[in-house]
């Protein structure tokens, strides 16, 4: 399915309801986003047969809008988180909010259910495929975007690290911004030196999320000094969040939690690059 707001699923006015977004501004203003979790959770229900969905469920689950996105990326009819996601493209809302916002809060609260044994692997891998296909069917740019030689940057998951979709949000979302980014995941540390020696882009990003990726990460990070000695290194991942697993880490250019902080640190870096 195409995710083009001209061309989107609607159970809503294929079941002869009313359309709860007839009423929203054209951009996203809170009521159109009110509308749209009431439109996400009346689907929801209805696609699973049942009345309503607890307010303890709700609490479990965290906003309506993201409880309504998990239980969708998780139904059998893969439509349903398209659908939702079409929806917040027709209210107007961009895509660095659909992602950052949307997707990467489903996909956090995926990965807790899966930590807390409440959803199995299965289920994660299957909605964390469906992310992927949604990211890659999202609207294009309006502007053409152009690469400056200042904005170059490699991202790259730590060798082991099972926890991928955060990176490859990152790496999309910059080369909406301009950034000229190449994405390594799923490699070994000896073809990771190997690419990132023969790379000259000044910025690479290691993604890591925790202890059992931390050995990898700091191997890396040494050979990397030694390799690349004048690349800036920034760190992102769950391992950033805590600080206990940092200990015995070589220090890097930057920490960053967020895809906000990530922007930041790299702007900064290009200034000092362009000045």
């Amino acid at each position: 399915m195409t995710l083009h707001s001209n061309d989107r699923f609607d159970p809503v006015q294929r079941a002869g309801k009313p359309d709860l977004r007839s009423t929203a501004k054209p951009m996203p203003g809170e009521d159109a986003v009110s509308a749209l979790v009431a439109c996400a959770m009346k689907r929801i229900c209805r696609d699973k047969e049942i009345s309503e969905i607890s307010e303890e469920v709700q609490r479990a689950l965290g906003s309506p809008l993201t409880a309504a996105l998990v239980c969708a990326l998780c139904d059998v009819d893969d439509e349903s988180a398209e659908a939702i996601v079409n929806d917040l493209i027709a209210a107007g809302v961009s895509v660095e909010d659909i992602c950052v916002d949307h997707l990467a809060a489903a996909a956090r609260r995926l990965g807790e259910m899966w930590e807390s044994d409440t959803l199995p692997f299965t289920e994660v891998t299957m909605a964390s495929a469906r992310i992927q296909s949604i990211m890659r069917q999202l609207p294009p740019p309006r502007k053409r975007v152009t690469h400056h030689p200042s904005r170059g940057a490699v991202f790259c998951a730590v060798p082991g690290e099972e926890h991928t979709l955060g990176v490859m949000m990152a790496a999309d979302l910059f080369r909406r911004n301009g950034w000229d980014v190449s994405l390594l995941v799923g490699m070994s540390h000896e073809e990771l030196i190997d690419r990132l020696t023969r790379d000259d882009r000044g910025v690479i990003g290691l993604s890591c999320s925790g202890l059992h990726s931390r050995p990898a990460l700091i191997r890396l990070i040494e050979d990397l000094r030694r390799v690349r000695p004048a690349a800036h290194l920034i760190l992102a991942g769950q391992i950033v969040t805590k600080p206990s697993e940092l200990a015995g880490v070589p220090t890097v250019d930057g920490y960053v939690a967020s895809f906000q902080e990530a922007e930041a640190a790299l702007q900064r870096i290009e200034g000092r690059v362009t000045s």
